[in-house]
């Protein structure tokens, strides 16, 4: 399929991660040890993939915290 110029950006933009899919895929790892969906020997992986996730959220938002404040005091 070809795309022009702005659909294309539109779908770049598209597959870019945000704060809320981040926080939606902890929620998923939440739900998923509550439901007893994730074994022992699987908790190691899934909790450092969780501690990247809580990472990005805080990092997103210091960067984002950081742009406002910049904006502000121009």
């Amino acid at each position: 399929t070809w795309y022009n110029m702005e659909q294309l950006m539109k779908k770049l933009d598209e597959q870019n991660i945000t704060v809320t899919d981040y926080s939606t895929m902890i929620k998923v790892i939440q739900a998923s040890l509550q439901r007893g969906a994730i074994r022992g020997e699987e908790c190691s992986t899934v909790g450092k993939l969780y501690d990247k996730l809580i990472f990005q959220i805080n990092k997103m938002n210091k960067e984002n915290e950081n742009a406002r404040l910049s904006k502000t005091d121009n």
